[in-house]
């Protein structure tokens, strides 16, 4: 299983314990196929693995029909090349991007300083509801599901091995990131800066921060993340000595 994936199906997992959304949930594993889904977060409507067959696309579009607009993604390893060949012949899916897996050997950190104005603050129970609404400015995300946000991330801080940080800058928070620990491996589980404070340096001191806990706490053991092919995140994951371990290609469903 990749570290993407892992750390999706942790959330979810910790997401199905908030009564007033555990209908909204659903994941499922065909064959070597998994899908994921939470109607009223689009993120979290994706499915990854192997696609044999041209009747396993029909499955996905009627797993995704209670999504508005049947939106939803495919993830395939770019190596994939049959699965590619088959939902290539269909006209409903359409490429848009890749993923890359990253991963870092710590011994092979080259890391950035880190700012001085810039301090990484835990994240607890008593201001969990300060980050979740900081988490969505930072990502502008389009889809609040309101009744179910701060809930879901009290779950999330009870998960074992998950962290959570604001990011200050000059005392003031404008940003968020996080960690998991693993036992056999970190993971950089999300990283955003509000939008008036980026390209000053601060995405890249949470970036060595992260990665010198992690080393701080699993020692040698590997760190994961994931961004998009040639992003600002990851040309900062390359500049910090991390290399691509997976490629996954993006195919979306054109509604």
């Amino acid at each position: 299983m990749n570290t993407l994936l892992h750390y999706d199906l942790l959330r979810l997992d910790a997401f199905q314990n908030n009564l007033s959304i555990r209908n909204h949930i659903a994941v499922e594993d065909f064959g070597e196929l998994t899908l994921l889904k939470f109607t009223p977060i689009n993120y979290f409507n994706y499915c990854i693995g192997k696609i044999n067959s041209l009747e396993l696309l029909d499955y996905i579009k009627k797993f995704y029909s209670d999504i508005a607009e049947n939106k939803h993604q495919i993830l395939i390893d770019s190596g994939d090349y049959l699965s590619s060949e088959i939902i290539q012949q269909s006209p409903d899916y359409k490429p848009e991007g890749k993923i890359s897996i990253m991963k870092l050997i710590p011994e092979n950190f080259a890391g950035y300083p880190i700012l001085p104005e810039v301090e990484l603050v835990l994240v607890t129970k008593q201001n969990i509801k300060e980050f979740a609404w900081l988490y969505l400015s930072c990502f502008e995300a389009e889809n609040r599901h309101e009744e179910s946000v701060e809930e879901n991330f009290r779950l999330k801080l009870n998960v074992e091995g998950l962290e959570f940080y604001f990011i200050h800058y000059k005392n003031k928070p404008v940003g968020i990131t996080g960690l998991y620990f693993h036992p056999q491996f970190t993971i950089l589980s999300v990283g955003a800066i509000l939008k008036d404070y980026r390209f000053l340096g601060i995405h890249k001191s949470a970036l060595s921060w992260r990665i010198q806990r992690s080393e701080a706490i699993n020692g040698s053991k590997p760190v994961f993340s994931w961004a998009y092919k040639d992003s600002i995140s990851y040309q900062n994951m390359v500049k910090t000595g991390m290399t691509v371990s997976e490629e996954l290609l993006i195919y979306q469903h054109a509604g």
